[in-house]
């Protein structure tokens, strides 16, 4: 097919996502779509019996058809089935990037039960808090000597290329109602917390999604992104369910593989800002010769950065994609040219996935008026189920969409649910803008992460003094970690952080950067001030530095990854 036959101009995508204001106030609401019964395992058994010979998962290990992938997860079912899986239950899944785990993801889903993504490259202390805190029933993995010490008692584990010999037919026991993932975040408490997200808020995000993208029967995508992280979600169901390929690339931080140019391009690539600078980088790629679309999304996107691939992206469709995980996945989108955004300022978040609605709020949760700013809350199907567990937590970001002042009764029926997102955002000519935290929690290559969490661990090593955490301002947009060590603190400090930030945090949430000051600067309100204090470190590096070429060697003052 043509690329230009494919290519889908911004007026085609907007006109999937049908946006109606509440009486001046900044109450947004998606299309009413209906959904049907089904789920997204219901999908691919439908595509087995249509296509049962097409390309349906292609990774360095070969290419699964939709009947050998089918295949697989019947006899993956089979066997967690022989150890007690069943409706409701939470089986763990060790998320290498690989076509067996796709096919566990699947087996677990079609039993009822919710599978829940474990990032191989967490600290081992980290995997044991999320599995103390999932209690699965069983974990799936390729290698259960290497998880023996993370397991918690009484798990069993199922070899991931494995499963039963056994002939049978799977029949998918999913319903809407059921949990299909659960997908760890961090939280203000420093302990994870599973979000329990239902095949119907699955099933109307993918929905929406392919209609932004326009994905097709025979398409594919690439899948780069953690499968324990939930932009590995858009990627792999999105294409399963639609009868096409997800190809899965073994490293998220090298795009060469899969940045060639393609005769047939993908449908989409999904992408955070921190990948576009790396990838331009490392590659420099030409995105008219790789993809109909792409989206954006993970982390704030700044118009500059659009600017910055210049006619690389000339005829390519452009989405900014919104949502944090309690909101499955992604519920705004924003449909743009590169010629159309500003490039000194961020670039709107769009307006609501179908059959939900998106408020911004003042304290008492009242709607405010347009144009001003408020906390962002979401309601309607792409909510959640909530936490696992449940909890304070849970009562204080889950609530009633009802709640809601005159704006919740907005299309919204008398049991739905809504969540606090505690992002600033305002409505402005229709359309969402993000305009920061409420609180210390940032987006880092799409990862989301608490700074206090991060502040805390650090704070807690010997001869720490202070310590304050902010976003870098080079490099991949990481965090940048400043550290006030105490007088006795001695040589070593900046490695001693470093060693416990990697052995309790994802990769991600461990600063790019450790810089040593004699103290953290406050501006004239009493609050911390990172541009001050990040002068300060420069002045006290500079000094350093003349100091050494005076006397010698100089000692350690900031460390990195």
């Amino acid at each position: 097919m043509a690329q230009g036959a494919v290519t889908r101009d911004v007026e085609e995508l907007s006109s999937t996502t049908m946006t109606s204001t509440n009486g001046g106030l900044s109450v947004l609401a998606g299309s009413n779509v209906p959904l049907g019964d089904g789920t997204v395992v219901d999908a691919v058994a439908a595509n087995v019996g249509k296509w049962p010979d097409a390309a349906a998962v292609e990774s360095d290990g070969g290419t699964l058809t939709y009947a050998e992938l089918w295949d697989a997860a019947e006899r993956l079912a089979q066997s967690l089935q022989d150890a007690g899986v069943g409706r409701g239950d939470q089986v763990a899944i060790w998320a290498t990037r690989s076509a067996p785990v796709v096919a566990a993801a699947l087996a677990v889903m079609a039993l009822g039960a919710g599978y829940v993504p474990i990032d191989p490259t967490y600290p081992a202390a980290r995997v044991r808090r999320i599995l103390e805190v999932a209690n699965p029933k069983v974990m799936v993995c390729a290698d259960a000597n290497a998880l023996a010490g993370s397991l918690p008692r009484g798990v069993a584990t199922v070899d991931v290329h494995g499963g039963s010999r056994r002939a049978g037919d799977l029949t998918s026991a999913a319903r809407q109602e059921h949990v299909a993932y659960t997908v760890f975040t961090t939280g203000s408490t420093g302990l994870p917390k599973g979000v329990l997200v239902g095949h119907r808020a699955l099933v109307n995000y993918l929905g929406w999604a392919r209609e932004l993208t326009g994905f097709e029967p025979g398409d594919a995508t690439p899948c780069f992104a953690s499968l324990g992280f939930d932009h590995a979600v858009t990627c792999l169901w999105l294409p399963l369910m639609a009868g096409g390929s997800v190809q899965l690339i073994p490293d998220s931080w090298d795009p060469r593989p899969w940045l060639a140019p393609r005769e047939r391009p993908f449908a989409f690539i999904k992408i955070t800002p921190s990948h576009v600078r790396l990838f331009e980088r490392i590659a420099h790629p030409d995105y008219r010769t790789i993809t109909r679309v792409v989206m954006f999304g993970g982390e704030r996107l700044d118009g500059s950065l659009v600017a910055s691939l210049g006619n690389r992206i000339d005829g390519v469709a452009l989405l900014n994609h919104y949502g944090p995980t309690e909101a499955t996945v992604g519920c705004t989108a924003y449909p743009f040219t590169a010629e159309a955004v500003s490039d000194d300022g961020a670039v709107p978040i769009g307006t609501p996935v179908w059959n939900s609605r998106a408020y911004v709020v003042d304290a008492d949760l009242r709607p405010v008026p347009l144009g001003e700013e408020g906390e962002l809350v979401l309601g309607g199907e792409c909510v959640a189920h909530g936490y696992l567990g449940g909890g304070d937590v849970d009562r204080s970001r889950f609530l009633p969409e009802s709640a809601l002042g005159e704006g919740g009764a907005s299309g919204a029926d008398g049991g739905a649910r809504a969540y606090r997102t505690g992002d600033r955002c305002a409505v402005v000519d229709g359309q969402l803008r993000y305009l920061g935290r409420l609180d210390e929690q940032v987006k880092v290559r799409g990862h989301r992460i608490e700074i206090t969490e991060v502040h805390d661990l650090a704070v807690a090593v010997d001869g720490v003094a202070e310590a304050a955490v902010t976003v870098s301002q080079t490099g991949l947009g990481g965090l940048e970690l400043f550290v006030v060590p105490e007088p006795s603190g001695g040589d070593g400090v900046v490695a001693r952080v470093l060693e416990r930030l990697r052995a309790e945090l994802p990769a991600a949430a461990v600063p790019e950067r450790v810089r040593i000051v004699p103290s953290l600067v406050v501006n004239a309100h009493g609050k911390w001030d990172p541009a001050a204090t990040r002068k300060l470190a420069e002045e006290t590096e500079a000094a350093a530095d003349r100091a050494a070429e005076e006397d010698g060697p100089r000692g350690e003052s900031e460390g990195g990854q």
